[in-house]
């Protein structure tokens, strides 16, 4: 089963996710966190292949839970980041690409795009 990390503080974003993403047979979405610190709890204490996540958080962002995977104590192979933010704008594209951010999405004009991404990606692996 390919485990998922999903970070967003939209509930409106989040229940769609969860719907569109509820019948990958592959996939399973095994916590949901709203802010950085609780997906870096949930890093710390679980293993996950993907990890779906916004920018702007209720409380920090998804470049702290990206710096997290990266640092050289994190206690599990470090899984596929997809950003899936509003702010798709050149300069956090670039940011992302930088820290090795494979997955880049704009909400607004990608989110199909981004559904069959994380399909494809669950179905790849098992």
């Amino acid at each position: 089963m390919y485990k998922l990390l999903l970070v967003e503080d939209s509930a409106l974003i989040r229940d769609v996710i969860v719907e569109m993403l509820h019948d990958c047979e592959h996939l399973a979405i095994e916590n949901i966190a709203t802010t950085s610190d609780e997906a870096i709890n949930f890093l710390n204490t679980g293993e996950y292949d993907m990890v779906v996540l916004d920018i702007e958080l209720a409380k920090g962002t998804g470049f702290d839970v990206v710096r997290h995977t990266q640092q050289q104590d994190f206690p599990f192979k470090t899984p596929d980041i997809v950003m899936l933010t509003n702010h798709g704008n050149s300069y956090y594209r670039n940011l992302a690409r930088d820290m090795g951010v494979e997955y880049f999405f704009d909400k607004s004009l990608q989110f199909d795009e981004c559904m069959e991404v994380i399909q494809q990606r669950a179905g790849v692996t098992n």
